[in-house]
């Protein structure tokens, strides 16, 4: 029992054995996960680029006609780095329960000048010295 192919034109069996053949190859990309100062470094220069970047031809002829903006470029780069960091504070605060403890005792809750004067010193509260 063979496959009855009719109603499919020799053309349309052509082109499809070519989408095949030219089609290009699946790659599978191995990357890392970007860490949280990488990230930050690449958000910093998303718009404005770095240093070596804005030093080309391109780039100041870009500025002089008026289709670059320094300024805004930084500004843009700086709401989103501020954004960033507000959204790690924000994940970092808020993965943990808040934890409450009692408060330690603090030896600080009194003053020598409120302390009843003896003739003897209350032992630990200054210095004693004794002679040899």
């Amino acid at each position: 029992m063979g496959i009855q192919l009719n109603h499919i034109s020799g053309v349309t069996l052509a082109l499809l054995a070519a989408a095949a053949v030219i089609a290009p190859v699946g790659h599978t990309q191995e990357t890392s996960p970007q860490t949280v100062p990488e990230a930050l470094d690449d958000l910093m220069t998303t718009y404005s680029g770095d240093y070596f970047r804005n030093r080309g031809i391109g780039r100041q002829a870009r500025r002089i006609v008026g289709f670059s903006f320094p300024e805004r470029e930084l500004d843009w780069d700086a709401n989103a780095t501020a954004a960033a960091v507000r959204d790690l504070w924000m994940l970092q605060s808020a993965a943990d329960p808040t934890l409450r403890v009692p408060d330690l005792a603090s030896p600080f809750n009194t003053s020598l000048l409120t302390m009843p004067s003896a003739s003897r010193p209350t032992v630990g509260s200054e210095f004693i010295f004794e002679s040899f």
